[in-house]
């Protein structure tokens, strides 16, 4: 799919003479343990990540999919507004994922996630998720908006991996 390395050469040439990511931009491109990937927001939470208010990125899903076990601290998430222009990206800091969380793990998430994932901007938030089997929770660091890209993707899931980052750690492989 060359949508993809189009936009990675975008994220690149935007952010190469970044005081900030400049260093992690030249990381990428000689380290094939960073993965790279989209990340599709309906509003409010892209304003909410830009903002600061959003420091967790939660997914959740019935289906082992994307991002679940295919991200790591330290890969770059870029981020695009549904049907709209990928507008920036941040950095993955720690990351937790759960794997068919009985009732007590899931009112755990609930309880110590909620406000760093603004579940309360939507009334509904947890009920609709309930019978999820795979939840990723992604920190969100080091935010830095880009000017506006419309990129050629054309499939309607909600996160694609760019470029799968490798791992050293054996817990990490499947």
């Amino acid at each position: 799919m060359r949508w993809k390395g189009t936009l990675i050469n975008y994220l690149i040439e935007q952010l190469r003479d970044d005081k900030i990511w400049g260093k992690t931009i030249e990381k990428i491109l000689i380290d094939s343990k960073i993965g790279i990937h989209l990340a599709i927001f309906n509003e409010p939470y892209l304003a909410l990540i830009y903002k600061g208010d959003k420091k967790i990125e939660s997914r959740f899903s019935i289906n082992k999919v994307s991002p679940f076990r295919k991200i790591k601290k330290g890969d770059i998430v870029i981020l695009k507004a549904s049907g709209g222009m990928v507008t920036g990206a941040f950095i993955a800091g720690d990351i937790k994922f759960f794997e068919r969380p009985d009732t007590t793990c899931y009112n755990e998430i609930r309880e110590n996630y909620s406000k760093l994932i603004c579940s309360h901007y939507d009334e509904e938030f947890w009920d609709v998720r309930k019978k999820c089997n795979y939840i990723t929770l992604i920190e969100v660091t080091k935010v830095v908006g880009l000017d506006p890209f419309r990129t050629e993707k054309r499939d309607r899931s909600a996160w694609s991996v760019l470029r799968q980052g490798f791992y050293n750690d054996l817990l990490f492989q499947q």
